[in-house]
C-alpha cells in the first residue's frame, strides 16, 4: 500500500524532490605546503583528506542562513497571495530535520533505515589562483600554501551509493552565497509544494520540507564568503553506524575539531598549483620539477603542464 508520503512525493516536480545536484569538473583544495606529506606521501597509497565535524567550522553562522531565508520567503508568499493563513502557519513552523534517510542494503536485502546523523565538509574551491585564499596560508612576508586540483567524478566513484552499505552519504556540491538567488531556490521549491498541498499531506509536507532545509543548511552560507568560490564534499554518516570512519580530532586557534579522514584514489589528482612565490623564474622552474619529481615516484599521474604557480603579481 503506498504510503501518503509516497503519494505526495509522486505528485512533485522531480527537481524539488531530488537532492542538491553534484558538481562536475575539477576542484581545487587549498592547504599549507607542510600538509603535502600526509595528504600525499602518506603510508596507505591514498590521497588523505580531512574532512571536519560540520558544526565545528571557522564560520560561526554556518548552518543558520537557511531558516531565516526560508521564513523570509514564506512571509512574502502570504504577502503577495500565493498561500493562506493556514498553510503559512503550517510551512512557517517546519524545521530542519535532525534526521536522514539512509538506504542499507544487509543479508541481501535493502531496508529504510531513518535516524540521526553526523556531517563532516571538506572544502574547496572553483578557482585555482584566488589571493584570498592563498592569504590563508600566507606566513609573514611568505605565501606557503599550494593547491591540489582534483576530478569530481573520481571523487565520486570512490564513494558509490553501495559504499559502506548504503551506511553514509558521499555529494559534492556548490555553496550558494547571493541572497536572492537562496531565495529564488527555496520559492521555486515552495510553489511546487503548494501547487500539489491539500490537508491530508500535512505531514507530508513537513517531512518533505524538514528534509529539504537540512540538505540547504550545508550549501547556504553568507555573501562575505563568496570569494572563497566553494564547492564542499559533504559526508553524512548514520549515528548508528558512526564506527565506520574513526574520529580523530586536532586543534586549531584554541579549539578542537572532530574530524574524518576520506581515502581517495591516486588518480583523482589532476593538477597541483604553488602559490604565489618570490623567488626567480629558475627557482620557480626548479620548484615546478621537483614537484613533478616528487609526484610521479609516488605513483602520480600528473602532466606537467598541470604542475603550475600562482599568478598573483605579489611580493608581501
Amino acid at each position: 500500500m503506498t504510503s501518503l508520503l509516497d503519494k505526495f512525493l509522486m505528485k512533485l516536480n522531480m527537481n524539488t524532490i531530488s537532492n542538491n545536484s553534484n558538481y562536475i569538473g575539477e576542484i581545487f583544495h587549498y592547504t599549507a605546503l607542510k600538509n603535502i606529506e600526509p595528504i600525499l606521501l602518506n603510508s596507505q597509497n591514498k590521497i588523505v583528506l580531512r574532512a571536519s565535524q560540520f558544526d565545528c567550522l571557522n564560520d560561526m553562522s554556518e548552518g543558520t542562513i537557511v531558516e531565516q531565508c526560508y521564513y523570509e520567503v514564506c512571509k512574502n508568499l502570504k504577502n503577495d497571495g500565493q498561500i493562506s493563513e493556514e498553510l503559512y502557519n503550517l510551512l512557517s513552523s517546519i524545521r530542519p530535520s535532525r534526521n536522514e534517510t539512509f538506504i542499507i542494503y544487509q543479508n541481501g536485502k535493502h531496508k529504510t533505515h531513518r535516524g540521526e546523523y553526523t556531517t563532516y565538509i571538506l572544502s574547496f574551491s572553483k578557482n585555482n589562483d584566488i589571493l584570498p585564499m592563498w592569504n590563508y596560508y600566507s606566513k609573514g612576508d611568505m605565501f606557503e600554501g599550494i593547491n591540489l586540483g582534483l576530478n569530481t567524478e573520481k571523487i565520486l566513484s570512490n564513494f558509490p551509493r553501495s559504499f559502506a552499505d548504503g551506511k553514509v552519504q558521499v555529494s559534492v556540491n556548490s555553496v550558494v552565497y547571493l541572497p536572492e538567488e537562496q531565495k529564488q531556490i527555496i520559492k521555486e521549491f515552495l510553489l511546487d509544494i503548494i501547487k500539489n498541498y491539500d490537508e491530508e499531506f500535512d505531514s507530508s509536507v513537513r517531512a518533505t520540507v524538514s528534509m529539504k532545509l537540512t540538505s540547504w543548511k550545508m550549501l547556504f552560507k553568507q555573501e562575505c564568503f563568496s570569494h572563497e568560490q566553494e564547492v564542499r564534499i559533504i559526508v553524512n554518516i548514520a549515528n548508528k553506524y558512526k564506527d565506520i570512519f574513526p574520529v580523530k580530532y586536532r586543534t586549531n586557534s584554541g579549539y578542537i575539531i572532530p574530524y574524518i579522514e576520506l581515502k581517495i584514489s591516486k588518480d583523482t589528482l589532476k593538477s597541483v598549483t604553488l602559490g604565489p612565490f618570490r623567488g626567480t623564474e629558475s627557482q620557480i622552474a626548479l620548484q615546478k620539477r621537483t614537484l613533478y619529481k616528487m609526484l610521479e615516484s609516488n605513483q602520480y599521474n600528473v602532466d606537467k603542464e598541470n604542475i603550475r604557480e600562482s599568478k598573483v603579481p605579489v611580493r608581501y
